[in-house]
């Protein structure tokens, strides 16, 4: 598309301080917790998976049409990572960070901004 908006990308990502450790172990309640915010942007769920690590952490993904939704645990440290990529006028990946953030109850929270998009030519 010469001299407009091509692809519409927007990426929110942050890392989250102080979870409780016991959460940020749970495989059903985080898995639960990404599902939710899928809804939350507005997205289209394509699959869900988690991965778990030895002594502990979970690695908990959305695939959607529009990209991906991720949480990473680091139960021992109460630290936990979060990554929303969404494509598309349609989605709202801040809402979904923000409900993740409001279920993980950090104390301080990192969140930054990427502008993925394609202007221009």
């Amino acid at each position: 598309m010469a001299g407009g908006v091509g692809v519409v990308g927007r990426h929110i990502y942050g890392n989250l301080y102080g979870c409780d450790s016991t959460l940020l172990n749970d495989e059903v309640v985080l898995t639960s917790i990404v599902r939710e915010a899928v809804r939350v942007a507005n997205a289209t769920l394509m699959s869900i998976g988690a991965y778990r690590f030895y002594p502990g952490g979970l690695t908990i993904f959305a695939i959607v049409a529009e990209s991906h939704i991720s949480i990473h645990t680091w139960p021992e440290h109460g630290f936990a990572t979060v990554d929303v990529y969404t494509c598309g006028d349609h989605t709202d990946p801040k809402a979904a960070f923000d409900y993740i953030v409001s279920r993980l109850k950090p104390y301080r929270v990192e969140m930054y901004y990427g502008d993925r998009s394609m202007r221009g030519e």
